[in-house]
């Protein structure tokens, strides 16, 4: 039995890949492969956010240690990890482990937050999951390792498209803050800010007025009159605000057929997409991929 946990870097198993030697600067990558069966924390968590993929071909026992809790669980291939900078956690585990790991700097995040159109009042705090399945995340996660292994040949703007759609989808959905609110406009109240964090988490389904009034606790006509003073924008023209937004980063991003685009960003169909991508940006989708 081992005294006690050690860092990841000093266990000596193999680290297969690494995006150390790539032009990825705001974010980290390491897949690991083959971690003997011990127990270990990561050094790095003190400073980043860890998102670790499992990707071990059997199902492991993994015993995670917090301070305050433990938590046991079998990794499947594609489980998911998100772990906060700054936690004090060690894991153990039975069997070889394998993984991708995604170090994300805390106020890189916040950045994102600001470029993709977020404003954030208050902590921004990153929410720890454990063993959890998001194919979303996945599917970033797998092409990230595919641009390790081909070298980079995907090019800066490609890796940096993959960075902020990654960081846009925790932004998303697994954080907290005292108000989360989103650009343009003055900074909105609490009730208004509540409304477009829901919206935000809803971009591919549309929402009726009267959902987003009951999230407000507002009556429908005080909250087109509540939002419109704090945004500029009724809830509906902020909405589809949004949707462009999120738009413009998986066209970025380089991987998704503009129809599929369409559907993630929650728009009817292609064709209505472009007509109102075109008529917020002044280009077509394809223009503006092209640029």
């Amino acid at each position: 039995m081992n005294k006690g946990p050690k860092d990841f870097s000093a266990i000596g198993a193999q680290r297969a890949l690494s995006s150390d030697g790539l032009d990825w600067p705001r974010i980290k990558l390491f897949q690991w492969d083959g971690l003997s069966p011990d127990q270990a924390y990561d050094s790095s968590l003190k400073s980043n956010h860890i998102i670790t993929i499992h990707g071990s071909e059997e199902p492991v026992k993994l015993h995670a240690f917090h301070p305050f809790d433990q938590q046991i669980g079998m990794t499947r291939t594609g489980d998911i990890q998100v772990l906060p900078a700054g936690e004090k956690m060690s894991c153990q585990w039975a069997r070889t482990l394998s993984f991708l790991k995604i170090e994300i700097p805390p106020n890189i995040l916040d950045q994102v937050a600001e470029e993709s159109g977020f404003s954030w009042s208050g902590s921004l705090t990153l929410e720890r999951k454990f063993l959890i399945q998001d194919n979303k995340l996945l599917q970033l996660g797998e092409w990230m390792l595919e641009e390790m292994r081909n070298g980079g040949r995907g090019g800066k703007l490609y890796r940096d498209s993959l960075t902020n759609l990654t960081m846009i989808h925790l932004l998303q959905h697994y954080t907290t803050s005292s108000e989360k609110c989103v650009k343009p406009g003055k900074r909105a109240n609490k009730h208004i800010s509540e409304v477009i964090a829901y919206m935000q988490q809803n971009l591919e389904r549309d929402i009726p007025l009267v959902e987003l009034a009951a999230v407000a606790n507002m009556s429908q006509s005080h909250l087109i009159r509540s939002f419109k003073q704090d945004t500029g924008l009724t809830p509906h023209q902020y909405f589809i605000y949004l949707r462009i937004e999120h738009a413009k980063v998986l066209i970025k991003c380089g991987k998704l057929r503009m129809q599929d685009i369409a559907v993630q960003a929650g728009f009817a169909d292609q064709g209505h997409f472009t007509k109102l991508f075109k008529r917020s940006t002044g280009f077509t989708p394809l223009q503006y991929a092209a640029r």
